[in-house]
């Protein structure tokens, strides 16, 4: 579950679905599939049901569930073939090639390979839009948690802000392992902190917020939320809820901007996915008190 895999599969799926939309083959074919926002190919979805069961007859058992690889067979959802296949056109040609014969012959109809090819595709679009029902095992054999344990005290630095037997001590139960990474790339995610809009915020300030102070030239200094900041004015959300602007001119009133989580922006500068997957299997160990230090 690599970032550069998931952005490579995401241009992919976006490439082969711009292709010229022809139909199935054959004027009586099943109906073409639809172009969804101009770019991923929606087909019927009793091709996709046909195809599931086709699929799972003649070339789950290769291939794996889902397509995502199997016994003898490779990944069909990063497969080329698949992914510039057009409504089983090229999937037929590849299972007609001395490639695939020498591997298992399969006797199909050109409207059995469309059904299968209308599965292949969906599970592609799935893929691409979303985590593509990634289970948790998957997450977590793809890391090392002795790795990521000494990345967490070392390289990382992220046991200066955080602490295995505390604030972190139960994290490996509050998420599961894909929530985890999540966390550790976009730790915002789920929570309000972005900084107000002009609104007065319900309930306790939130920790994670990013924030800004204005030193008038008084030295007095007002903070609040971030509305506006620019090199002529400056707006910010007070915590009653009120905001207030000030006119800004060669810098002045000076404006400092904070962000608790920044170093986990400036960590993403050169955070490599070893590490991403080394940390997310070290996190999901902490489940107790009783957790390494």
């Amino acid at each position: 579950m690599k970032k550069t895999l998931f952005i490579a599969l995401t241009c992919a799926a976006l490439s082969f679905g711009q292709g010229r939309g022809r139909g199935a083959p054959g004027a009586s074919g099943p109906p073409r599939p639809q172009l969804i926002g101009g770019r991923f190919k929606a087909y019927p979805a009793d091709a996709v049901t046909r195809g599931t069961t086709a699929y799972n007859t003649t070339c789950g058992y290769c291939h794996g569930d889902r397509a995502k690889g199997g016994n003898a067979g490779p990944d069909l959802i990063a497969s080329d073939v698949s992914l510039h296949d057009e409504d089983g056109v090229g999937l037929a040609a590849y299972l007609k090639s001395d490639v695939h014969q020498k591997a298992t012959k399969l006797d199909l109809t050109q409207a059995q390979v469309y059904d299968i090819a209308a599965y292949i595709h969906s599970r592609i679009i799935y893929s691409a839009t979303t985590r593509g029902e990634v289970q948790p095992e998957e997450v977590l054999k793809a890391g090392n948690a002795q790795a990521g344990q000494a990345y967490f005290n070392g390289a990382g630095g992220c046991s200066k802000c955080h602490s295995a037997t505390g604030d972190f001590k139960t994290i490996g139960s509050k998420y599961d392992a894909a929530n985890l990474q999540d966390k550790i790339v976009n730790p915002r995610s789920g929570g309000r902190g972005g900084g107000g809009r002009g609104r007065g915020a319900a309930g306790p300030p939130d920790p994670n917020a990013i924030t800004a102070t204005v030193t008038l030239p008084d030295g007095k200094t007002v903070t609040g939320l971030p509305v506006r900041i620019t090199d002529f004015d400056v707006t910010l959300t007070l915590a009653d809820g009120s905001t207030q602007t000030w006119a800004r001119n060669n810098g002045i009133p000076k404006v400092e901007r904070h962000d608790p989580l920044q170093a986990h922006v400036d960590i993403m500068t050169k955070l490599k996915d070893s590490d991403m997957h080394n940390l997310t299997a070290y996190l999901a160990t902490l489940k107790t008190s009783e957790n390494p230090k």
